[in-house]
């Protein structure tokens, strides 16, 4: 099962990840400003390993992460989608988006993440998603709010705090996907 089919939005397309969309991205995440919120930026090799894990998921699980581009310009903006993880011994579906600093500010990551979260409900019927943010990071504290999710605690992920938005009630039965849990994605 792949994604679900390409799709378009107002001004941004969401498709699947391709192999040719490393360098792209190996230079997107290598860039302290741009990764100022993870860990730390990452290397080529890394990216390369997120790629292949991401490209994974779809068929694993049936729904997974797109490549973000504007509908009449080819190259990566950034990306979203929704994952597998395990949060709190329980299972969930995130929502995330990561968009590259240069479009930063131009609604973005709301407009992808509506797209994903309308293709986690009406695609795969799911009742409940998450979006795990870093407590200082602001801006995407807003795209959540956005998205119609509210706070419903913080915790940690991989060891780091993260607060907990939600976005409608829990699924009567849980996603049977193994979490991806990579804290790339935050």
């Amino acid at each position: 099962m792949s994604v679900d089919h390409e799709i378009h939005t107002e001004r941004l397309r969401l498709r699947e990840f391709l192999v040719a969309d490393l360098d792209e991205l190996a230079a997107m995440v290598a860039h302290p400003d741009q990764m100022r919120f993870f860990p730390r930026p990452k290397t080529r090799a890394e990216a390369e390993m997120w790629l292949e894990r991401t490209m994974a998921l779809p068929e694993r699980h049936g729904f997974g992460v797109w490549a973000l581009e504007w509908r009449d310009v080819p190259g990566l903006v950034g990306y979203c989608g929704l994952r597998p993880v395990e949060l709190d011994g329980a299972r969930e579906v995130e929502v995330l988006w990561h968009v590259h600093r240069r479009w930063w500010g131009h609604g973005v990551a709301t407009e992808a993440g509506a797209a994903a979260i309308r293709s986690g409900r009406t695609a795969h019927g799911l009742f409940r998603i998450v979006a795990m943010v870093v407590p200082d990071h602001m801006a995407s504290r807003r795209v959540a709010a956005r998205l119609g999710m509210r706070v419903e605690r913080e915790s940690f992920f991989d060891g780091d705090p993260v607060v907990i938005y939600v976005d409608g009630a829990r699924s009567p039965e849980p996603p049977s996907s193994e979490p991806s849990g990579d804290a790339h994605d935050r």
